[in-house]
């Protein structure tokens, strides 16, 4: 199981925890955009304190979908066995605010489906309205 992982919040938390429960084999990759930020991703997910190993791809132009792509490729079992991509998806509370947040891990579903043996799970991780929260104590 292959995790794309963009940062270290709740939703990236779901998602490999998921993928955890699912498979013991899971990967987690990160595509950054230089090395210094790719060290200090690095330094953060050693804070985690987990055993999934942690792939960092250095794309020096913000492109994202094309290593990503090469990545996942590069990943192809020889036995044709499926790779499983889990996507974190943040799921706002209203429809037109999908509009505005960024379309990546649509773009990625979009681009994976034509992708042979290759199975895509979403994890959808649900803004909790904070101001509900504190109107309810």
């Amino acid at each position: 199981m292959i995790v794309p992982i963009a940062r270290l919040d709740r939703a990236a938390l779901q998602a490999l925890a998921f993928a955890r429960s699912v498979s013991p084999t899971v990967k987690a990759v990160h595509i950054s955009t230089s090395n210094t930020s790719a060290e200090e991703f690095r330094r953060r997910w050693e804070q985690l304190d987990t055993d999934i190993k942690l792939d960092i791809v250095v794309s020096p132009y913000r492109s994202l979908l094309a290593p990503l792509l090469k990545y996942i490729d590069a990943m192809g079992k020889p036995d044709d066995r499926p790779i499983t991509v889990v996507l974190s998806e943040f799921v706002p509370r209203h429809w037109w605010e999908w509009l505005l947040h960024s379309q990546t891990a649509f773009r990625l579903k979009a681009a994976l489906l034509f992708r042979p043996n290759t199975i895509v799970i979403d994890v959808p991780y649900h803004f909790e309205d904070t101001s509900n929260l504190t109107r309810r104590r």
